[in-house]
This record gives structure tokens, sequence and C-alpha cells, in this order.
């Protein structure tokens, strides 16, 4: 799309070159009336100057792969002048107008724009605007730049506390509070160190060697955690996105720890009948960034053996799996009635319902 328009100065200059032509056609004053030509000629100037100022510009950009939802991040513009017609007071619109400056002829130039990835999802750039307004600034030509741009914005998290333990009736660790860990066990031996609590210290083997041993513990895993995000709603609206998106970020949080664990991970939602088996955590990023809410349309689920469902449909699954198997939101309503599950709802703090989570899940 190209169009002509005035700038503000533009339309200053006009309305004042008006009353002074009407001014010297009335009192039949030639050096008036010349001074009036000669501002309309200045007009005519600019717009054959910005006529000739977008042949032979390419552009180009650069976006970031991945970026957390509501962050900034730079956009990289490139542009080349391959004539030798120079290109004055370029502007950028791209979330606010940002001056390029000019372009000499068969220059290169760089820009960076710091731009707000405010909402998740996948952020496509696919034309650039720009300003030319030339020299004289009294008139632009708007012009859209083909481009190839794309961001995946993933959603935010919460940071778990490694240090939440389920513990025994003598305040010793029985359990790592993350689901995906069962338990820990007796591993081996090792040279005491002085933070070590007593309650590890090997007491009958450091009498044999004479120094002080303390026990060193693994974790024991399982083999994989299996995850269903239910991403249908009856109806899509606003409300059911955001809730959605906040369903998206316990999910993220919830499964960060598994690559630092080695945990394989299992996701399925309801686009299509593979799981999907990120490596990575980049990989997962993507894969949020990407899903979508979809209206239900005569779903059928075939199996409920997940370790974990997220969902905003909790009531489906509430006589079909157990209490420490679900996780919904619900934004919309101010008193929700539960028989099973845990639902986040509005003034519930994130952290707090995802620690009480996994203490259940190890209970």
């Amino acid at each position: 799309m190209t169009y002509f328009s005035l700038t503000s100065i533009g339309y200053l200059l006009i309305f004042f070159d008006i009353v002074l032509y009407l001014i010297g056609f009335n009192v039949s004053s030639t050096p008036v009336l010349l001074v009036s030509t000669f501002i309309m000629g200045l007009y005519i100037i600019n717009f054959f100057e910005i006529i000739l100022q977008p042949l032979n510009l390419r552009v180009k950009v650069q976006m970031p792969l991945l970026v957390k939802e509501n962050e900034y991040e730079f956009i990289n513009i490139y542009f080349e002048n391959n004539s030798k017609i120079p290109k004055g007071q370029v502007f950028i619109n791209l979330q606010g107008k940002t001056p390029l400056g000019g372009l000499r002829g068969k220059e290169k130039k760089e820009i960076s724009i710091y731009f707000h990835f405010k909402k998740r999802g996948i952020f496509y750039l696919k034309t650039l605007n720009l300003r030319f307004t030339g020299t004289l600034g009294l008139l632009y030509l708007s012009k859209n730049y083909k481009v190839d741009g794309v961001t995946y914005i993933y959603p935010s998290f919460y940071p778990l506390s490694q240090d939440i333990y389920l513990t025994d009736g003598e305040g010793n660790k029985t359990s790592s509070s993350f689901l995906s860990v069962i338990g820990e066990e007796f591993h081996s031996l090792r040279d005491y160190q002085p933070q070590d609590p007593l309650k590890i210290v090997a007491w009958k083997a450091s009498a044999k060697k004479g120094k002080l041993l303390s026990k060193n513990f693994e974790k024991l895993k399982k083999g994989s955690l299996m995850i269903l995000i239910d991403n249908s709603v009856d109806k899509k609206d606003s409300i059911a996105e955001e809730e959605f998106d906040q369903l998206l970020r316990f999910v993220h949080s919830l499964l960060i720890p598994s690559f630092s664990l080695n945990i394989p991970l299992s996701i399925r939602d309801l686009r299509g009948e593979e799981e999907f088996n990120p490596k990575t955590s980049d990989e997962l990023k993507k894969y949020l960034a990407e899903i979508q809410l979809i209206e239900r349309r005569n779903i059928s689920f075939k199996n409920y053996d997940y370790d974990i469902i997220f969902t905003l449909n909790y009531r489906f699954w509430d006589e079909k799996v157990k209490i420490n198997k679900i996780i919904g939101v619900e934004y919309h309503k101010k008193e929700i009635v539960l028989n099973k599950g845990f639902i986040f709802s509005l003034g519930d703090d994130p952290q707090e319902f995802l620690s009480r989570f996994l203490v259940l899940n190890q209970s």
C-alpha cells in the first residue's frame, strides 16, 4: 500500500500560502503572489523528491527467535540504497515512528528498534511501513515493504523452590517436591563438609575410616513425564484466551525442572494424534508459543493415563482422574465449587498454588 499526504508543517504552510495568495490577488500585489508561487514550488520539488526516494531501496529484518511474553527485545532492520539517489528523512512505522535519518547514494544502514512483545503467541512481521518525507518535510509518501520476520513469544514461568521436601516424623527428607522425583536413595560416601547436617553423617563408616564421612543420596526418578494440555473450550473469547495463557505459564513452570533432571517429556494436546517430546527448553518454549485454543467439536478422549492434565474444562475430568492430576484456571467466576482438582483463580498466588500442588503430588 502506497499513499501521499501532507505533514503537520505541510498543512500549516499550505494554509499560510492560501491566505497569502488571496491577499496578493485581492490587492494585486506582485511580490506577494511571487512569494506564494515560490512556496507552492517547494511542494512540487518535495513531491518529486519523495517519488524518487523509494526507488532501489532494499529492506530486511532480523527478529529474535524466542522472547518471553511482555518482554522487550531488539528488532534489527537493514537498509541498502542501491541507487545514487539520496533518500532523506525516512521514518519506520513500528510501534511508533522511528527516524532512520537519511541514506546517501549506495549507502547501507542498520537500525535496532526496542520492541515490546506483549502477548504469547507467534508474532509475524510480513510488511514494514516506511514514511519518506524528503529534505523539505512538507509531504510524505507511505510505502509498505515485504519482509520476512517471525518471533515465538512463550509464556512466562514461576521459579519453583528447589528446597521444598517432604519429611518423615524425625524431620528427615523423604522426597523432592518435583512431581517426577519419587524419592531419595543412599548412593555413596564422601568426606564430611562443614555445612553437612549431622543426620547424614555415616557414624559407623566414619569410626572405621578414622574420619568423618557423609552419605550421598541420589534422586529416584520416573521413567518419563506424560502431560496432557486440554486446549479445547466451548467458545473462544478474550477471557478464555487469558485463562489459557495463565494455564500455559503453569505448564512452563512445572516442566522446566525436567530438563535439568534429564526426565523425558511426553506432551499431548488436542490438535492432533502425535505426542510432542521436547529435548530442550527452547523446543518447549516454541511449542508453548504455538499452541492455540480450539473450540470443542465432538472431541473424544481415548487415554486418561497422564501424570498431569492442564485444562480449562476441569469439570470434564473431575470424575475421570485423581485429584492430584488436574490443574485448571478460571477467572470469570467469583466462586468455584469443586469436588476435585487444583483450580487457579484471580487473587491466588501462583507460586503458592504450584507449591501446594507439588506437595500433594508427593503425599
